[in-house]
């Protein structure tokens, strides 16, 4: 994006951080670690500073900080929208929340499901974990990514770092939870860590899954008696939230909010468009197209950018 101006970071940037502590009944304390920069930038952007001792704060800061609180610093043509799919991730995960239980959030690519996690973080940034699987990962690896995201040391044994993991979490006010993202990247070792995190936390922090097909994952890996699998799928046996695959009605709907008003281009989108990805990046080129020609987004404008 271009160079922020002078307005942005003294003063629009540290306004939006205030919003954003206050809405969320949180402190800057939880800021660093979510923006994944120094807490010394965070209290210097927040006075209005834009100095770090000696040292200009560089334009990233502002905006780690701002893509961590959900602020946009750009024009964009594509907003929140509270889809379906959206709504029944977030009800899951406020309900795992609430009761302290396990839950799984299943569905395909592009449905929501990452982003409404990153979202829910947003709103308990000191009491939501939010941590990735990684194929290309081990199941030490994975520890150590929750061990940072819960802020306790990463040295050590596997289990001795999940263990102080669990510690830390047990210890916390506020319905505690940890989210793991991307399941099905999962290697073989983290399904029982996985397990092990399960036990060690009922009935103190809810722990929710989510992923692609990872019911079906489970499932079958406890069929054929691999290692882990049995005792977790067990663990995950109920409790699951399945995403719907057809968005059609939340693609009109979109596109009206967006005043994409002409019907047969609505209508291609529905017929084309199959998750929210594909429809953010296509949506935005024939916004960005449509106001450059100042006219509306017809299947004329859509077949041109996106030939069959």
């Amino acid at each position: 994006m271009a160079k922020l101006t002078q307005i942005q970071k003294l003063e629009v940037i540290p306004h939006e951080i205030e919003r954003y502590l206050h809405d969320n009944a949180t402190t800057q304390v939880a800021l660093p670690q979510l923006a994944g920069i120094d807490k010394a930038y965070v209290n210097q952007i927040l006075k209005g500073n834009e100095m770090i001792g000696k040292a200009k704060i560089a334009d990233k800061y502002y905006e780690a900080i701002a893509l961590a609180i959900g602020f946009k610093l750009e024009k964009t043509y594509w907003n929140h929208f509270n889809t379906y799919n959206f709504k029944q991730a977030i009800i899951t995960f406020e309900r795992a929340k609430e009761k302290k239980i396990r839950l799984g959030l299943d569905g395909d690519t592009g449905l929501g499901k990452s982003y409404a996690a990153m979202m829910f973080k947003r709103k308990y940034p000191t009491s939501v974990f939010l941590v990735k699987c990684s194929s290309i990962e081990n199941s030490k690896e994975f520890a150590i990514n929750l061990a940072e995201e819960v802020g306790v040391a990463t040295t050590g044994t596997k289990g001795a770092i999940i263990k102080r993991v669990c510690q830390k979490i047990r210890t916390l006010g506020g319905n505690p939870m940890i989210i793991i993202d991307e399941l099905e990247n999962s290697k073989a070792g983290n399904i029982p860590t996985v397990k092990t995190i399960a036990d060690e936390l009922q009935y103190y922090a809810a722990v929710v899954v989510i992923g692609i097909d990872v019911q079906k994952m489970l499932a079958k890996a406890a069929e054929r008696r691999k290692n882990g699998f049995i005792q977790t799928n067990r663990r995950w046996s109920f409790g699951w939230t399945y995403l719907d695959p057809a968005i059609g009605e939340d693609i009109e709907s979109i596109c009206i909010e967006l005043g994409i008003t002409n019907k047969p281009a609505q209508n291609w989108l529905k017929a084309r468009v199959k998750d929210f990805d594909s429809l953010k990046n296509i949506i935005s080129n024939a916004l960005e197209e449509a106001e450059k020609s100042e006219e509306e987004v017809t299947i004329s404008l859509l077949n041109e950018l996106y030939p069959c």
